[in-house]
């Protein structure tokens, strides 16, 4: 459902607009979803530009909720990229993702996504700022009740929800190495239609300080661009206790993602990643199940800019 990890896409974005936009969104690196951050722009840049990718993550990590159980993801990233001046972007990512595997004893079918994430960043310098939007559609997805019965579906398995967020980050440059701290936010509008099924708590919200680092490995050719975040739940999750689940104001998750990227031509990337996401009482509320308190992951991604 969100992704919030999402590396490779953003590393190849970086390559394509030489920027980068951290919306945290929590998730997965190859798909580039729980990942965004705004890039600052290459001088000479095309009005238009663009990125695709695909790749695979063990685990949709979508802040801090492993959203289905034990089920890796295969995605697909399409980014448009509009350079509205030198220090003015527009882009509408769409990213798509199904599960491997059937979702749950609850329900046969494999479980896909499709997120529409319009956004704008502004540049001052080093100082990049954004705001954006994202409607989540997600199907076949089976529910299980309350007791634990048969599947209960929600308006024909299929959820509609969306919300906005506003970012800014900061680059720092000390020799080769780039420093971007970055801080996103996010407002849950709840469903998007009327009586569609929406997982998170409408009028919550997520709070996501983050840290990128780049570092060359190889000339231009290899980097590592290690990430951390700290994330605070403003009743956007829900906690796992014994009395059952309540909405979660505090800390959230803390998350590192690794990932190593080889620019094989100036047009096409290959991101392979590592990460670690500990979440002390976090609580399923699609699948109604307890998320662990460690949880390691990975995946891998092919992306082509132009």
């Amino acid at each position: 459902m969100k992704l919030t990890t999402r590396v490779a896409s953003i590393a190849l974005t970086a390559v394509a607009v030489t920027s980068v936009l951290q919306a945290a969104e929590t998730n997965s690196v190859s798909s580039g979803k729980n990942f965004k951050q705004p890039v600052a722009e290459a001088s000479a840049t095309p009005m238009f530009t663009g990125t695709v990718t695909t790749g695979y993550d063990s685990m949709y990590n979508f802040r801090g909720v492993d959203w289905i159980p034990n089920k890796g993801i295969a995605t697909a990233t399409f980014t448009p990229v509009w350079h509205i001046t030198p220090n003015d972007t527009f882009s509408v990512p769409l990213w798509f993702c199904v599960a491997l595997g059937q979702n749950s004893p609850f329900n046969g079918n494999n479980y896909t996504e499709l997120d529409v994430s319009p956004s704008y960043v502004h540049t001052f310098g080093n100082l990049a700022v954004g705001c954006g939007y994202t409607l989540y559609n997600y199907f076949n997805y089976g529910f299980p009740t309350e007791s634990g019965g048969i599947s209960s579906y929600k308006p024909g398995g299929t959820g509609l929800q969306h919300e906005v967020n506003i970012n800014a980050n900061y680059t720092v440059k000390t020799g080769a190495v780039s420093w971007v701290p970055s801080i996103a936010y996010f407002y849950e509008l709840g469903q998007a239609a009327p009586n569609n099924y929406a997982s998170i708590n409408a009028g919550s919200s997520f709070l996501s300080p983050a840290l990128t680092v780049g570092v060359p490995l190889y000339k231009d050719i290899v980097s590592f661009n290690p990430n951390t975040q700290y994330n605070i739940s403003f009743g956007y999750n829900n906690t796992a206790s014994s009395q059952g689940a309540s909405k979660l104001y505090g800390f959230n998750n803390w998350q590192v993602t690794a990932p190593v990227t080889w620019k094989i031509t100036s047009a096409i990337s290959l991101t392979a990643y590592v990460a670690y996401t500990y979440q002390p009482n976090l609580y399923n509320t699609v699948a109604l199940t307890a998320m662990p308190e460690n949880r390691f992951y990975g995946g891998a991604s092919v992306g082509y800019s132009f």
